[in-house]
């Protein structure tokens, strides 16, 4: 890859799901408050904030920005902001769909500002960041069951660019339920990209050795099995080095605690909770740093009873406590909504 024209920072995310509400989470005394639909709005504009403040040049967002059962005004409002945002701080930004926004009428609502494209679904297309010395080459996924292998049709690298690869994919299906533009590293390595932006995996990950290609994770936990920190990665390009960073920035963390013994439970409980930090992501209005523990072990009742009480004592009021598998209630304060799908 060439030299580029000065530093370059991208925020590469993925699987915004915007309006997908938080599940699993046990209301009892004492618990931080946690509205499950209010919540996922404040991880975005966390994560909004963060980019938009953070000398950032350039976004990639590489599909489902929305999410099939959330189709309403509140969303499309929140991305339109989203965008408008961006713009506003002078970063250019190239959109793909994924499997939940082709089936959403969303994506057809919105009113893209200048610097944003939203790439098609008929043919891979190519935008080109002059200014910062950077192709992006992107296809939308079509449909919800888009078996096609859209990386396979992507150009070639485009010399004297720093050229990046924006997709949607399942890849071979080992980390996700649902198969989506299925494909495999060595389609991605033949492109010759300096980097690929991925989508559609809701955990961190990087899927291949010998070249640079990411999963950024989803914008914000759904529930209990999608745990640890959540955010976007942060692509960094320096003359010929390119380097990836995991950016946590979701107001509500999803951490799991399994007690394998009754006699050293509290040791247990007490070493993993002093392992895991408060919530990286910057309190919005309105939100507060949380942490959802679910937990497993012997002891029932007295288990959960005897993590909480470790929880008081520590002075860790951002943890939550819930039996695992935890209990449906919630702080709810609008009605319940339809039941989620498959992750991705």
């Amino acid at each position: 890859m060439p030299p580029a024209p000065g530093r370059i920072r991208l925020a590469h995310l993925a699987d915004l799901h915007i309006g997908s509400p938080l599940r699993g989470l046990d209301d009892h005394p004492g618990a931080p408050a946690i509205d499950p639909e209010q919540a996922p709005y404040d991880a975005l504009d966390a994560l909004v904030g963060r980019v938009a403040d953070g000398r950032y040049d350039g976004v990639l967002v590489a599909g489902d920005v929305f999410d099939r059962h959330h189709a309403d005004a509140a969303a499309l409002t929140a991305f339109q902001d989203v965008l408008g945002r961006f713009h506003d701080e002078g970063l250019v930004t190239v959109v793909v769909s994924g499997n939940h926004d082709a089936e959403s009428p969303l994506p057809q609502k919105l009113h893209l500002p200048p610097s944003v494209r939203w790439l098609g679904a008929h043919a891979p297309e190519t935008v080109h960041w002059e200014h910062l010395g950077t192709a992006v080459h992107g296809q939308s996924i079509a449909e919800a069951d888009d078996l096609r292998d859209l990386a396979a049709d992507y150009p070639r690298r485009i010399p004297g660019l720093a050229n990046i690869g924006l997709l949607h994919t399942s890849l071979h299906g080992a980390w996700s339920r649902k198969t989506c533009a299925p494909t495999d590293v060595r389609t991605l390595a033949t492109a010759g990209y300096d980097y690929w932006a991925l989508g559609h995996v809701h955990h961190r990950l990087v899927p291949a050795r010998g070249f640079l290609a990411v999963y950024p994770g989803n914008t914000h936990a759904r529930g209990p099995a999608e745990n640890g920190g959540r955010g976007y990665t942060e692509l960094l390009i320096d003359g010929e080095t390119l380097t990836a960073s995991a950016v946590d920035t979701a107001p509500v963390r999803y951490e799991s605690l399994v007690v394998a013994r009754a006699a050293t439970a509290e040791a247990d409980i007490r070493a993993r909770f002093a392992a895991v930090p408060p919530p990286a992501g910057s309190a919005t209005a309105g939100a507060g740093r949380v942490v959802v523990w679910t937990l497993s072990g012997p002891g029932g009742e007295d288990l959960v009873r005897l993590a909480r009480e470790v929880a008081d004592e520590l002075g860790r009021a951002d943890f939550m406590v819930c039996r695992a598998p935890c209990a449906a209630t919630v702080r709810a304060v609008s009605p319940p909504t339809a039941p989620e799908g498959p992750a991705g």
